[in-house]
């Protein structure tokens, strides 16, 4: 049923691309990927091995140790089969967890400039498949069972195109009609209105040199500000973004009320992919991607934001009370359409008024008046600072949120482990945060 996306075979030896790679010191550290702890990996690896096996958990083990690699390279460190390479990175692609790239580098004296296809796993996204019933969670508690079924199919399978969703559901009762149908669509729709589905990412963005302009200040600054001025921008970073659809294109789903009429349609779009299919097996320099096909798949990414956004809320309501949850749901509510990150460490400012605005659209915030919710802000902004103020604008501390949220985590291990007497002290030298003496503790404890 799932429908596989694989770029093409990289053209040049892999010889020459590992020297290219790893032979220029200074290009290899703008484009190192995001440090990864050994233990990550092996998590990492972990995920993969019991969700797809051990030959697909050896790739990925491979790619997140070495960084990104053309396929021969994989090939050579992995000592499996060509073919069998091959497939472990379509199992990869098609649920998401790994994304080829075309990267532009330059030729030796008198060459021209080489294109290498190379192969980077994502890290974040093996760590997401842990965290799927959560998801399915946010989905059952915001909307109906077709909704919770479209994403289980789509966590289930990685990445679909319409017809395949459609054809998945045509069986089932829901579907059996062309009302069933109807509503299938508008339930897809739905999801990609919340942001719960987006269009895939392109299966294989280009990455060019930089120009001129962008070298030069580099280049100008010597070697130790290349790598300071280079390094807020890992590979990783520069990929996803280059891979990522325009906004408007990638929550786009128009519906369609003859979806699913035209059958010849969707047998020669199988066709099409058995072929691509076919000429990837034999290893031919044909395109395997069809770029009028829209492949479908879950955001992690927004539902690891709506996790986010829980948390911090139980914290403020633990911490505080009700209202000020309501008040800081308000600001969340206000600020997402500009929160382009998830490990952002701060929203953006918020004025007294758009707050007041936001708070008065639930229930419980029209028993608000401004004056109230400016004092609710001003207990937000006390200890502990959940909220910063500046210029009569208020903006929320994530980072400062999540570590008290991490603290009180570990506190409760502590306390559960070894006790009491233990606590307190590992509470006290949490909250001073410096070195004590044995005496100190003892007696401010």
């Amino acid at each position: 049923m799932a429908q596989l996306h694989v770029p093409k075979n990289p053209t040049q030896p892999s010889s020459s691309v590992s020297h290219s790679l790893h032979s220029q010191k200074p290009k290899k550290q703008a484009l190192t990927t995001a440090m990864v702890s050994q233990y990550g990996i092996k998590y990492a690896v972990h995920i993969i091995t019991n969700h797809f096996g051990p030959l697909v958990a050896k790739v990925c083990d491979c790619l997140l140790k070495k960084g990104p690699l053309p396929l021969r390279e994989i090939v050579r460190y992995t000592e499996l089969s060509e073919t069998l390479v091959r497939n472990c990175l379509l199992v990869l692609i098609q649920h998401n967890c790994l994304q080829p790239f075309l990267l532009e580098e330059e030729g030796g004296f008198g060459e021209v400039n080489k294109v290498s296809s190379l192969y980077m796993v994502l890290f974040d996204n093996v760590l997401h498949r842990v965290r799927f019933s959560k998801f399915m969670a946010i989905v059952s508690q915001e909307f109906n069972k077709l909704c919770v079924d479209l994403i289980e199919t789509l966590l289930q399978h990685g990445r679909l195109s319409s017809e395949q969703i459609f054809d998945g559901f045509r069986d089932s009762t829901e579907g059996s009609s062309s009302g069933g149908m109807e509503a299938l669509q508008e339930n897809i729709h739905k999801l990609v209105m919340a942001r719960y589905v987006e269009r895939c990412p392109i299966s294989e963005p280009f990455l060019a040199l930089p120009s001129e302009e962008e070298a030069a200040p580099a280049r100008r600054r010597g070697a130790k500000s290349a790598k300071v001025f280079l390094e807020p921008e890992t590979l990783e970073q520069r990929v996803l973004a280059a891979a990522v659809p325009p906004e408007g294109m990638r929550f786009s789903f128009e519906l369609n009320p003859e979806i699913g009429a035209d059958r010849e349609k969707a047998e020669n779009s199988s066709t099409g992919d058995k072929r691509k299919l076919d000429a990837l097996e034999s290893g031919t320099d044909g395109g395997f991607v069809d770029k009028q096909v829209v492949l479908w798949r879950v955001n992690c990414e927004e539902f690891t934001r709506r996790l986010r956004h829980k948390i911090c809320i139980e914290i403020v309501r633990t911490r505080l009370d009700d209202e000020a949850a309501t008040v800081f749901t308000a600001m969340l509510n206000a600020s997402r359409s500009e929160e382009k990150k998830i490990k952002t460490a701060s929203s953006v400012p918020l004025s007294e008024n758009s707050i007041y605005a936001e708070v008065i659209k639930s229930e419980k915030g029209r028993n608000m008046t401004l004056d109230y919710v400016i004092s609710v802000l001003v207990g937000l902004s006390s200890s502990p600072p959940f909220v910063r103020v500046v210029d009569n604008s208020y903006s929320i501390d994530y980072k400062h949120i999540i570590e008290v949220a991490q603290t009180d985590e570990v506190e409760s291990i502590v306390y559960k482990k070894y006790g009491k007497d233990a606590y307190r002290m590992f509470r006290l030298l949490s909250k001073t945060g410096r070195f004590l003496e044995t005496d100190k503790v003892i007696s401010l404890n």
